[in-house]
């Protein structure tokens, strides 16, 4: 019963809370980086690692209480052979190759990104650092929730429906969480979130959904140097408001 009841809240949080939590956070953010608040974005990201680790302690607490399988959430080896692996290290290395492209194109290929979250991107050293932590764990942390923890709920709960029938819910949930980004966002994201949930359904294990997840967060570190931020923001571009 404490299990059950504790799935229904951490869903209630992830469908009704979450999205407008975030939505504020970053809204404050932006007001205090138009401030030249200093420690702005090191706040922010210490709430974010703080956030994800609540998440994941949660599921932890959900699995122990009622005695489920880590497996039934997606902790497990990934089923299938060599194949996977390779387009896993496919995904991988595109990944890698579009973060370069982007990197040395223009500036007008980025700006929806800029537009969605520049807040949120790093130009100090340290922010950098606690990015890199932040992305990670964003892998790990949102992998659990909106695929492992979330699909198994509704398999729970929506009785002889397929997984597959589930994926898009699953992207759907995940995009609104990211409504802070605005209607494209939701779009782009949400797109991400049912690609994710495929690779979980098709692999049976989180591990690919968790390392493709970090590796695309980890990419705007490469798209987004402190030096490109600097010169981008010193050229007076008013979509750049945000960074």
């Amino acid at each position: 019963m404490a299990s059950a009841g504790l799935g229904h809240v951490l869903v209630f949080y992830m469908i009704l809370v979450w999205p407008v939590l975030v939505r504020r956070r970053y809204q404050s953010l932006e007001r205090r980086l138009r401030e030249k608040d200093p420690h702005a974005r090191i706040d922010a990201y210490r709430r974010m690692i703080a956030h994800q680790w609540a998440m994941v302690l949660v599921v932890v607490a959900i699995l122990a209480l009622g005695s489920i399988p880590p497996e039934r959430v997606g902790l497990a080896r990934p089923s299938g052979g060599n194949l996977q692996t390779e387009i896993l290290i496919i995904f991988l290395a595109s990944i890698g190759l579009s973060g370069w492209f982007f990197r040395r194109r223009g500036d007008r290929l980025i700006q929806p990104i800029l537009k969605m979250a520049g807040a949120i991107l790093p130009v100090t050293t340290r922010e950098r650092w606690m990015f890199a932590v932040i992305s990670v764990g964003a892998g790990v942390s949102e992998e659990l929730l909106f695929r492992g923890f979330l699909l198994y709920y509704l398999d729970q709960h929506i009785p002889g429906v397929d997984n597959w029938a589930l994926i898009p819910i699953s992207g759907i949930v995940f995009g609104f969480a990211h409504l802070y980004q605005g209607w494209r966002g939701i779009l782009f994201t949400g797109c991400l979130g049912g690609a994710f949930a495929f690779f979980y359904t098709f692999t049976g294990s989180l591990l690919a959904p968790i390392l493709i997840h970090a590796a695309l967060d980890l990419r705007l570190l490469i798209i987004f140097t402190p030096a490109r931020l600097r010169a981008l923001t010193a050229a007076g571009n008013s979509w750049l408001d945000r960074v």
